[in-house]
């Protein structure tokens, strides 16, 4: 890997990529990050110490699954 460079200043057990390009990376719930690696926000995941895998789904591809601890969430 050439010229590589940090991306953002988080690990990640899952992450996936919306169509604009903005990453969603799991931890203490669910960090989003532009394609430029800005923090955009973090979605809570109320009750969850910790989220695992992330992607998103449904019929029209919009709705975030989230898998945590006790439970798969579902965001549209």
């Amino acid at each position: 890997l050439a010229n590589r460079r940090e991306f953002c200043p988080m690990g990640s057990d899952g992450l996936t990529v919306d169509e604009a390009g903005n990453v969603y990376l799991t931890g203490q719930g669910v960090t989003v990050f532009d394609a430029a690696g800005r923090k955009l926000g973090t979605i809570a995941v109320p009750g969850e110490k910790w989220t695992a895998n992330v992607c998103f789904g449904g019929a029209d591809g919009r709705t975030l699954f989230v898998t945590a601890g006790t439970g798969l969430y579902a965001l549209k």
